[in-house]
This record gives structure tokens, sequence and C-alpha cells, in this order.
């Protein structure tokens, strides 16, 4: 979803209720980090509630989008995008919420692990 699309959401939704707010998008503060198996991303997703997180992977994009309710006049939105390699397996992703950190685990396709090759010695 762009800029566009989310903006023209967030409208419709406020027009519902009468409100008008101001909405502050943001980028998540992010660290990802890859092991033999997996990738690994951390997000900053400060008062961000698991029912208004949404991630998502299309065409080898992972799009996160994450917004605070509060009732305050302003809403704040995390609004991120990435590129994964065709070796991640999304489908088998995991992802989990603490203390407003969300993590993801991406496993590696079998064909991306890193594999060992015995070394025979010859007589």
């Amino acid at each position: 979803m762009n800029d566009k699309q989310m903006t023209s959401r967030n409208n419709g939704s406020m027009e519902n209720t009468g409100e008008v707010k101001s909405i502050i998008r943001m980028a998540p503060a992010v660290d990802i980090y890859e092991t033999d198996n997996e990738l690994v991303l951390l997000a900053d997703l400060p008062g961000v509630e698991e029912s208004a997180l949404q991630l998502e992977v299309s065409r080898g994009v992972l799009t996160l989008e994450g917004e605070v309710q509060d009732a305050a006049e302003t809403q704040r939105s995390y609004y991120r995008q990435f590129t994964l390699s065709d070796r991640i397996d999304a489908d088998a992703g995991k992802a989990t919420m603490k203390d407003g950190v969300l993590t993801l685990r991406l496993p590696k396709s079998e064909a991306a692990k890193p594999k060992k090759i015995a070394v025979r010695t010859l007589h």
C-alpha cells in the first residue's frame, strides 16, 4: 500500500467519526541480522497493539504497517518495506510482539542454507 492509498484509507475512516486528526507517518527503527538458518528483523513499534499491526509479503516485498491507537489529536502510523531474497521462505515466517518490539523470523529455504563438504584423503 503506498502513501496515497494510506491517506485515502485514513481519511475515509476519519470521515465516519467526524473528527479531524493529524497523522504522523514514521519509518520504524529496524535491525536486521542473518544467521545460518534465518533472517531476523527487529522493529521498534512503541504503542502499536498486535491487532493494529499488519505484515504482508507480496511479490518478494515485505510490508510492515502499524497504527498507534490513542485518544490524542495526533495519530501515529508506521510504514516500512523490504525486498526479500528468493532464498527466504516467507510462508514459514513467525512474528512475535513484546514491549513494543516486533521480532520477525524468516527461515531460509533449504537451498540457501550453508552446506558442508566433506574432504576425503586420497592415497
